[in-house]
């Protein structure tokens, strides 16, 4: 118990060093996870990313002329994107070097 009260105190520590007090951080998105993703000012698209192995992909299920793609950044440096897209639908990008590390929504 007193090793992670230790380990615990200096997550907080660092950060306090670093500058982040009260604000929540998500988690790193595994496999086979997804994560919602909206505009902040709430009129934008509600959408979703996910990823497997070697591909990441992202579903938007607002209606609209909006036009986005998907990007993966992969473990070996590598990184891939999707065809553009428009509006609702779901579209993958694959990872031809490695494994998604990565997935992230481009609007356009």
């Amino acid at each position: 118990m007193k090793i992670k009260a230790v380990l615990i105190s200096a997550m907080v520590a660092g950060a306090a060093f670093l500058g982040v007090s009260g604000t929540a951080v998500a988690a790193p998105t595994t496999a086979g996870t997804s994560v919602t993703t909206a505009s902040t000012d709430g009129f934008g698209p509600s959408c979703t990313k996910g990823k497997n192995l070697t591909n990441g992909w992202g579903q938007c299920t607002t209606k609209g002329s909006y036009k986005w793609r998907v990007r993966v950044w992969c473990t070996l440096g590598g990184s891939g994107e999707s065809s553009v897209v428009q509006g609702a639908t779901r579209t993958n990008a694959y990872c031809s070097w490695g494994n998604v590390e990565q997935v992230e929504l481009v609007f356009l």
